[in-house]
């Protein structure tokens, strides 16, 4: 993944949705002004083959929903590079956000995913898989 910061604001549609995910992975909650809704128009979130996380995927008509996050630095970009891995690329995304369209930073998935892949939501996920999270976290800190 690229090094450089992005001066674009960055779009996320999966888990860095959830305020306590994001803040685990750059170290902070990003102050409101930072975030405002948006979305990919023409996408659609659906789970990753084999994971809990969600890709995005090409559907005509249908628009993923998600966040834009402004002013993140370059320490903290290498943090969500990170986190991302290699399942994902960085890469420009146009989305809408209050005011229309704009052009945005995106993880998009490296592996080809069907378009007919089961859908993803946020809620779902922090319905089944973000408890399972929790617990395995709480876990590891009691045994530090």
């Amino acid at each position: 993944m690229s090094p450089e910061p992005p001066a674009l604001p960055l779009f996320v549609y999966g888990t860095l949705r959830d305020a306590h995910v994001l803040a685990a992975v750059i170290g902070r909650h990003p102050a409101p002004a930072e975030i405002s809704p948006a979305s990919a128009p023409d996408f659609r979130a659906v789970y990753y083959p084999g994971h809990t996380f969600p890709a995005i995927v090409l559907a005509p008509g249908v628009s993923a929903p998600g966040l834009l996050l402004y002013g993140l630095t370059e320490p903290e970009t290498a943090l969500l590079d990170a986190y991302e891995g290699d399942d994902y690329v960085r890469a420009r995304l146009t989305v809408t956000a209050e005011g229309g369209a704009r052009t945005a930073w995106a993880y998009l998935p490296t592996a080809a995913i069907p378009a007919g892949a089961p859908g993803w939501t946020l809620e779902r996920w922090n319905e089944i898989h973000r408890p399972r999270i929790l617990d395995k976290d709480r876990e590891e800190d009691a045994n530090v």
